[in-house]
């Protein structure tokens, strides 16, 4: 079968990983990169169909591919374990889930080689999203007369574009599909997109004057109340970000950001803090990248983000939340927010573990949960 995806350039999306030794570890990451990002294109439309998954036919292209993922992320996985925490995690989320993915494939398990598979893509997903972008990759692409864009479901193409990193082009989508008549309320509540909306214009592109028009125009929409409720709130808190004098200290305006959030919060499922939560993690993690910040600074700061990153509530980002939590306690145990941290920590990792038949922590996170427990308490 003919690749879906016709490779427009060999430059492919390597801004997501900025090493603070750059230079030749940055070197040496970029042939690995390139590897293992052409190896998702190349699996990408068969990945979300299980029956396409499995078909003999595709099965040589797939497991090659499986297999450079697998090997190459494991390099990029030594290269950046030294990095900044979340850059370390990620690579780590990325070489995990690389060597399942392929187990599975080969033992004929559809259901979890697609699982694995679609956790690739949240993981590049999460660290192309993860910092402010200026310009899109030169990544470029284009979509063969036999590749069918419905096939991905309707925010497919939008989340494809923004893991190639041309984020222009997948707010354009998302901003298209907001706009069609076709869009139903069980599309709107089932993939959550003006999360990822957001996350790019808000984190990513920095344009929040983008985001208030496009949400002034969907408000006059019909839909349902509490989905014009939530885009009034998020109008309002950009227009008030804007409004308010520039900041020096990133983490004390971060801490503000995430107050206001939680005292505009009417109702547990109230998402109205959203705007607030997206502009504080940009603000914690562009603080991370300053030199020589003070460890209880930065053990503050990793606490805050994964406040952020929870209320945030993407999967592809509270994943990260337990990270932060745990680099905060391991910087400062005891620090007065601390207990917090380990309170939350332990609870995502719990209810991750957990399912119909209870919770099956694996030993060595037992291990490490004491390990905290003992720091903390």
């Amino acid at each position: 079968m003919k690749h879906a995806l016709i490779l427009g350039s060999l430059c492919l999306l390597l801004g997501a990983f900025k090493l603070q030794d750059g230079g030749k570890t940055y070197e040496q990451l970029k042939p690995h990169m390139r590897v293992v990002y052409q190896s998702l294109v190349n699996i990408f439309p068969y990945s979300f169909n299980k029956g396409t998954l499995l078909d003999r036919d595709n099965t040589k292209i797939i497991s090659e591919n499986l297999q450079l993922i697998a090997e190459h992320s494991a390099h990029i996985q030594q290269l950046v374990s030294s990095d900044e925490k979340g850059h370390a995690f990620l690579s780590y989320q990325l070489e995990r889930n690389a060597q399942q993915a392929l187990i599975k494939y080969k033992a004929g398990l559809g259901d979890q080689a697609q699982f694995y598979i679609e956790e690739l893509y949240d993981t590049c997903l999460s660290c192309h999203t993860s910092r402010t972008s200026g310009s899109d990759s030169v990544f470029a692409m284009d979509f063969a007369k036999d590749f069918k864009a419905d096939a991905l479901g309707t925010f497919g193409k939008a989340r494809f574009l923004s893991l190639s990193r041309q984020f222009e082009k997948a707010l354009d989508e998302y901003e298209r599909i907001f706009n069609s008549e076709s869009l139903s309320l069980e599309e709107l509540l089932h993939y959550d997109p003006f999360v990822d909306y957001l996350v790019l214009a808000i984190r990513v592109k920095e344009d929040r004057a983008r985001v208030i028009k496009t949400f002034s125009t969907l408000k006059q929409k019909p839909m349902p109340l509490m989905v014009k409720n939530d885009l009034e709130a998020w109008v309002q808190a950009l227009t008030k970000i804007a409004q308010r004098p520039a900041q020096k200290n990133d983490l004390v305006y971060a801490r503000s950001l995430l107050e206001d959030a939680r005292s505009g919060k009417d109702f547990p499922r109230d998402r109205g803090g959203l705007v607030y939560y997206i502009t504080a993690s940009k603000l914690l993690r562009d603080h991370l990248n300053k030199p020589k910040i003070p460890a209880q600074d930065k053990a503050e700061t990793y606490f805050q983000l994964g406040i952020a990153e929870l209320g945030i509530g993407a999967p592809y980002l509270t994943i990260e939340s337990g990270l932060y939590f745990e680099e905060s306690i391991k910087l400062a145990p005891k620090a007065a927010f601390a207990k917090k941290a380990f309170a939350l920590y332990e609870e995502n990792l719990l209810y991750g573990y957990s399912g119909s038949s209870g919770v099956n922590l694996p030993e060595d996170e037992r291990t490490k949960l004491e390990k905290l427990r003992k720091l903390v308490f």
